[in-house]
């Protein structure tokens, strides 16, 4: 809200002061949310869902044990009226019944102004996990120092509580975190990609090494971190060849199969002259054309063109990619919906049971616009924008 024409705002005590009143009336509104989302579960209990069918909603437990279970897919409702995902929506209402239920300290200092909702919400968020016991421990240790911990240190009491309140689970999650080992690369633009990893530790000094005396004989003028980097594709390309597959879309631009990024012809260009790699190149699907096939499911090219054509789920706030979505018929097969062009969009698994399974519809206003309404009548358009409300 801009300030009023009758408020003073030429002095840097009134913008500060200006400043401190904002704070306080948003850590309100955010306290307020928080209650109000636990209230929206209230209304939702999962315990009036304990006779359904496989496959239709289902009571689905939010926050540790002692939080009550809620029904599945009112959480997507909440995320509209938030205006975050169903999966952000999911993650909010398990923080505040967890903060509810089983912190009920952090949960009064929140609601009484003297903790923020964002550092008790991240307390929450990694309690679901201990025993109540543990929880109640932690809750107790924060009373007084919530607004003094950093994250870092709220994750060491945390650790602490579960070794107190449920050793045999945290020599569980030891052996777990193992588990949890993976190089996940993420493909960006400009022919750049971004790569995180968890690893021993003892590999995690190996790679360091194998790093430093790489990048030690690379003989440019790039910085360390950029002689690092070439040094890790070296370490990678080894004798191993590189296929590298690209749809063309003219003399300059081109697309990555496997990602969907644009890049520059110049950047193939530099990868050709790279020993061992391989160069495919394939024409582009017309976005524009319309396909259509009497089977239901649709012809490998159909289901790619509808992939380019949406790129991720069509529900609202959803960004799961296309690639990993189901293909859903705006207009039902059955009900006499033809796999085409024009009657195909990307749902992810969850939102197409939701979809399915509950009272949420939606409708095609345009090749990549759909309106979509609530269980409660509320309406929200999706577009390759994003999601807002009309």
């Amino acid at each position: 809200m801009a300030a009023s024409q009758h408020e003073p705002f030429d002095t840097a005590d009134a913008v500060l002061d200006r400043l401190r009143r904002n704070r306080t009336e948003i850590a309100r509104l955010e306290a307020d949310n928080l209650a109000w989302a636990c209230t929206w579960a209230d209304l939702h209990p999962g315990e009036a869902l304990s006779d359904t069918a496989p496959g239709c909603e289902q009571p689905d437990r939010l926050g540790g044990h002692g939080c009550p279970e809620v029904a599945e897919f009112c959480v997507a409702e909440l995320g509209v009226a938030l205006g975050i995902s169903t999966h952000a929506a999911r993650s909010y209402l398990a923080e505040a019944l967890e903060l509810r239920h089983r912190l009920p300290r952090l949960w009064n200092r929140v609601q009484s102004g003297h903790t923020v909702a964002w550092k008790a919400r991240l307390v929450a968020r990694q309690t679901m996990t201990l025993p109540k016991a543990g929880a109640a421990y932690v809750d107790h240790r924060l009373e007084s120092k919530a607004t003094r911990l950093g994250p870092r240190q709220i994750e060491v009491l945390v650790n602490e509580a579960m070794l107190r309140f449920d050793p045999d689970q945290a020599e569980a999650d030891r052996v777990k975190a193992a588990e949890q080992r993976h190089v996940t690369i993420t493909h960006g633009s400009h022919g750049i990609a971004y790569v995180d990893a968890i690893v021993d530790t003892a590999v995690a000094f190996d790679l360091e090494a194998a790093l430093a005396r790489a990048a030690a004989k690379i003989d440019t003028q790039d910085s360390l971190d950029v002689r690092r980097s070439i040094a890790l594709g070296h370490l990678a390309h080894g004798d191993a060849g590189r296929e590298i597959v690209i749809h063309l879309h003219d003399q300059q631009v081109g697309h990555l199969e496997a990602t969907d990024q644009p890049l520059l012809v110049s950047q193939v260009e530099q990868w050709c002259r790279e020993a061992g790699t391989s160069v495919t190149v394939k024409p582009v699907i017309d976005l524009n054309e319309h396909i259509e096939t009497p089977s239901y499911h649709p012809t490998p090219k159909l289901q790619q063109q509808t992939q380019l054509k949406h790129q991720h789920c069509a529900a609202p706030w959803c960004t799961r990619p296309a690639r990993r979505c189901d293909t859903d018929h705006t207009l039902p097969y059955e009900q006499g919906g033809t796999t085409c062009s024009c009657n195909l969009v990307p749902l992810c698994r969850w939102h197409h049971r939701m979809k399915t399974h509950t009272r949420w519809t939606y409708h095609r206003l345009g090749p990549t616009t759909f309106l979509w309404k609530t269980p409660h009548n509320s309406w929200v358009v999706v577009d390759h924008t994003g999601t807002w409300e009309p």
